[in-house]
């Protein structure tokens, strides 16, 4: 058995602190945060954020379940993310897969349309003008979930990892009698999932994080998703403390904003161990193979 010098067991000692220092830098202010939410508002205003507060208090909490469209808003981000991922990841990957095939004509100049939108755009208006009057997205669900369809840089991600793959295996699929859909589904899909993995982490937080989408397009209510309510939520708290309305100043602004942070990153922080071990294969391979 290979025995280590006394250097090296030192400088691997030296290595763990190191991480270990590091873990804990990244670690505290997630911490802390979370004590910040559990605190009294009063507390944050005269002794500032603590990791031990001068009084624990859940107000903030019960502010924010307290509005039953809270949880409206969460099913409609569940939906929206759920269904608007899986409707991404395959248009992206399709139009990758095809990208990535050399033989297929013109892939090129399909490269070079996908390209353009991430360098130029028509602006904000012609943007709007073509969801409300063109498209009729306006307070529908399609409209929190077309806007952000397809991303460029998701699909040149997706197009370099798959012209990783080699093409003897996608010759000999097709000579077995294999379709492009099925060489697709049965081939190339099975040895992408670092890509795949890593491409839809990016598509559910754009879509978990949209609330632009819902201030512009969605008057319904029952529409809004769960970023959007908090937003309105805040704004509303935000008017009442600067306009001195009685009771203000016993509003949790302040861990109200914190509280918010985990009612939204909680699914994240679920979804995000079970991808992760592909996340840096997946962006490296993307990012610089082709």
């Amino acid at each position: 058995m290979f025995k280590r010098s006394p250097s090296e067991r030192i400088m691997q000692l030296v290595i763990h602190f190191v991480l270990l220092a590091f873990a804990l830098c990244c670690i505290y202010p997630f911490i802390l945060t979370f004590i910040v939410s559990l605190s009294s508002e009063k507390s944050i205003l005269f002794h500032g954020y603590q990791l031990i507060p001068e009084q624990f208090s859940t107000q903030a909490y019960r502010m924010v379940f307290k509005d039953q469209h809270i949880y409206t808003g969460y099913g409609v981000s569940i939906l929206v993310t759920v269904v608007g991922t899986l409707l991404s990841l395959f248009i992206c990957g399709m139009a990758g897969y095809a990208m990535s095939v050399k033989r297929v004509r013109y892939r090129n100049a399909v490269a070079m349309f996908f390209y353009l939108p991430m360098i130029f755009n028509a602006g904000t208006l012609p943007w709007y003008l073509v969801c409300t009057q063109v498209l009729h997205l306006q307070n529908t669900v399609w409209a929190l979930i077309l806007p952000l369809l397809v991303s460029p840089f998701n699909v040149f991600l997706m197009r370099n990892y798959f012209a990783t793959v080699p093409s003897s295996l996608i010759e000999s699929a097709e000579i077995d009698g294999c379709g492009v859909m099925r060489t697709f589904v049965q081939i190339i899909i099975p040895l992408s999932k670092p890509i795949i993995a890593t491409v839809t982490l990016f598509i559910g937080l754009s879509y978990w994080n949209d609330w632009a989408s819902a201030l512009w397009f969605i008057d319904n209510t029952h529409l809004y998703p769960l970023q959007y309510m908090l937003y309105r939520i805040k704004s509303i708290m935000d008017f009442i403390k600067q306009n001195g309305a009685m009771g203000a100043t016993e509003m949790p602004a302040e861990t109200f904003q914190v509280a918010t942070l985990f009612v939204t990153i909680g699914p994240i922080i679920l979804l995000y161990p079970f991808v992760q071990r592909y996340f840096v294969k997946g962006i490296m391979v993307g990012a610089v193979k082709g």
